[in-house]
């Protein structure tokens, strides 16, 4: 086997793409996809698992992630691409690798809906006249449209919506925390440690969307400084704003009251009835919205990449060259997304086996990280963000047995038709590998070329060993 490389090596639809992604954006991107949907849809189903236990369920859940963010970010600096999801797997592991990864992560788009939903739910609490579907499937469309615009666009409109969001939780915590009864809070770990770490393993939904700026590589104006930043220093400030919003949540009501329940209950017991609107409007449902938006904007970015690679029709991955938005994809995200809305598949459903799908994902980029420095040390050693060797032996191993592990739990407490479909739908991904995996290999080859050029904004993106290269 042979180690090969490709000059230059993103498609003509990834080369379309404009880079104009500027930090503040990323940021913006990094703080929605983890502050929004799954603080406001999963703080109550969490609650309902280890009642007091929520805001160490929530630190649990931020270390976890953090392991696996760390090798992310040397990845990202060391080689930013376009859907690193896929191109990480591909080009350091196998074909198969990053093909498994892709076919997981469209799957995982499924949840849309959840943000959808729990809009739906918030506005229903404001007026019964809301209909949780129906707001799920206007929400989707409004945002597909708004990222069809172009990433820029959908990144300033990202901005915007993290100032009032976060307005809004400030406000909730602060006067949550005046409302905790500390003398009787609830027992942290009412229902044993089982419990405690399966709303752990939950609530990595939550609290692990920082690594999707690395889908985001080619259209960032310094991915290498840009990616390490977004990503550990949106876990990280997440983390704290969600153990903080977690307390009054967890502290304010009976359990009873507030289990498996929108903050929303909590937040009009403790709030006028114009800041429990602002709460609602202002953060609940702008949360959920800023997510729907964040992940419409990096989750076409994958398939685009696997595209080029030969995976799947050319055309099919065609940019706009006016907004530099692959259109095809995005309307493939929108009909995904609004299925288990259309469905009626519940909001713990779709969480779970999207945790479940992100962990097997986390398990085969940390494999990646830990590769890139020894099949292309002088790509690590040009990287401005790095890590020792032991120390990436450390995540890796320790981040690998927390996903197995986690993953374990999350699929305790899916249903069995999910696991029909997900059999399904692995199935089909195994019969179109087959097919595609010898065009696919040909193809990669015939780009190769047998040396690893410097990583900036031009640069090649290497891959990595091909069976009988």
């Amino acid at each position: 086997m042979a180690s090969i490389s490709t000059a230059g090596s993103a498609g003509p639809n990834q080369q379309n793409l404009k880079r104009s992604i500027t930090l503040p954006q990323a940021l913006g991107v990094s703080f929605h996809q983890i502050v929004g949907g799954g603080i406001v849809s999963l703080t109550g189903v969490a609650i309902g698992y280890t009642g007091g236990g929520v805001p160490l369920a929530f630190l649990l859940a931020a270390i976890g992630v953090m392991i696996v963010s760390v090798p992310y970010a040397t990845l990202g600096a060391a080689m930013p691409v376009t859907g690193g999801t896929y191109a990480y797997g591909t080009r350091l592991l196998h074909p198969a690798a990053g093909f498994l990864n892709l076919w997981l992560f469209v799957i995982a788009m499924a949840s849309l809906s959840l943000y959808g939903l729990t809009a739906g739910t918030y506005l229903h609490s404001l007026n019964p006249w809301f209909n949780p579907t129906g707001v799920a499937i206007a929400l989707i469309s409004v945002f597909y449209l708004a990222n069809m615009m172009g990433a820029a666009f959908s990144a300033r409109i990202g901005l915007l919506i993290a100032a009032i969001m976060l307005v809004a939780f400030v406000l909730f915590i602060v006067t949550g925390l005046l409302h905790v009864k500390w003398s009787h809070y609830p027992p942290v770990i009412p229902n044993g440690l089982g419990k405690l770490l399966s709303a752990s393993a939950l609530l990595t939904f939550a609290t692990g969307g920082g690594t999707v700026v690395t889908e985001l590589g080619r259209e960032m104006k310094n991915p290498s400084r840009t990616i390490p930043i977004a990503t550990l220093g949106g876990t990280a400030f997440a983390a704290v704003l969600y153990i903080l919003i977690a307390l009054p949540a967890a502290g304010v009501l009976p359990i009873p009251q507030v289990a498996d329940q929108p903050l929303s209950v909590v937040a009009g017991h403790i709030m006028p009835h114009g800041a429990w609107i602002f709460f609602i409007l202002g953060g609940a449902c702008l949360a959920v919205i800023g997510t729907m938006n964040a992940q419409l904007l990096w989750g076409s970015k994958s398939l685009l990449a696997s595209i080029d690679d030969g995976w799947f029709p050319k055309a099919l991955g065609s940019v706009n060259k006016r907004y530099g938005t692959p259109h095809y994809l995005l309307a493939i995200l929108f009909v995904v997304g609004l299925l288990p809305a259309a469905t009626h598949i519940s909001i713990s459903v779709i969480a779970n086996a999207g945790s479940a799908i992100g962990q097997i994902v986390f398990i085969v980029i940390l494999v990646a990280s830990l590769r890139l420095r020894f099949v292309y040390p002088e790509l690590h050693e040009r990287s401005p963000f790095k890590i020792g060797l032991r120390l990436q032996w450390a995540f890796t191993i320790v981040g690998t047995g927390i996903c197995g592990y986690q993953t374990y739990l999350l699929t305790q407490n899916l249903t069995r038709s999910v696991y029909i479909a997900m059999m399904v739908w692995l199935a089909v991904g195994a019969g179109w590998f087959v097919i595609r995996y010898p065009r696919v290999r040909r193809h990669l080859l015939g780009r190769a070329v047998r040396q690893v050029t410097p990583v900036d904004e031009t640069a090649a993106v290497p891959y990595g060993p091909l069976p009988g290269s």
